[in-house]
């Protein structure tokens, strides 16, 4: 994409025994908001049943996606943060926060994915059931954190060990957007270099975290009310055999 620098497919990874994530049917991506006219021709190709937003809603009224004219995309806004992120970067922009404070305070933010927020993730679990094997879009603003967790979310479901979700995780370090437009003044290059960073610690502590509150994908899946049938149907949908 021109304007969407981390929009990609989680197609390919090692899953379950003898399966892979299935490709063409889960894309992340970051902000949406500068697509071209290419770009609208490369998603209309791409023939998504529903995008998942999980900007709030004053995020979406600043940036709001760019998606082609009439479009039958479904639209689910589960909008979240988590507290604290938004003192955080006013920290940031006074020079308050230094890299060092900066990684700690990411790394709580990870922990709140796990504690707070695994609820938020429900209607895009359900979308995906809905969507029955078509393409669905999970993104944010930088598609590494909130999307981040919920991209983990499913490989976990999918069957892939810790390494893989790292993998790609780390991968927002090749596609990473520049959020220096959040900030009316410069910030500490080093300070923002670890904020929109995609370092494996991050993820590992919501994935540690996840495990010690919620244990394993069954167990929290059926907490968030789906049946043995819907997590089969969910784990069909998220793999294919890997000599596919």
């Amino acid at each position: 994409m021109d304007g969407a620098v981390n929009f990609r497919d989680i197609g390919g990874y090692e899953a379950a025994p003898g399966r892979q994530t299935r490709w063409n049917t889960i894309y992340r991506s970051d902000s949406l908001a500068a697509l071209s006219s290419e770009d609208l021709k490369r998603l209309t190709a791409l023939n998504l049943f529903a995008l998942s937003d999980f900007r709030l809603p004053s995020e979406r009224e600043k940036s709001p996606d760019r998606l082609p004219d009439g479009h039958a995309i479904h639209l689910l806004t589960p909008g979240f943060i988590p507290t604290g992120t938004e003192d955080m970067l006013q920290r940031l922009a006074a020079g308050a926060l230094d890299a060092e404070g900066i990684r700690q305070e990411v790394v709580h933010h990870y922990r709140q994915f796990a504690t707070d927020h695994l609820g938020d993730y429900t209607t895009t679990l359900r979308m995906i059931l809905q969507a029955d094997g078509a393409p669905v879009l999970l993104h944010c603003t930088s598609g590494k954190d909130r999307t981040g967790f919920g991209i983990a979310l499913l490989m976990l479901i999918a069957g892939c060990n810790d390494h893989a979700i790292e993998q790609d995780y780390v991968l927002t370090n090749t596609y990473r957007r520049d959020i220096g437009f959040m900030f009316r003044n410069p910030v500490d290059p080093e300070s923002l270099a670890m904020l929109t960073s995609a370092r494996p610690e991050y993820i590992h502590e919501a994935l540690i975290t996840l495990r010690r509150i919620h244990g394993a994908p069954d167990d929290w899946l059926s907490t968030l009310g789906f049946d043995a049938a819907d997590r089969a149907r969910l784990r069909a949908i998220l793999t294919e055999s890997a000599m596919a």
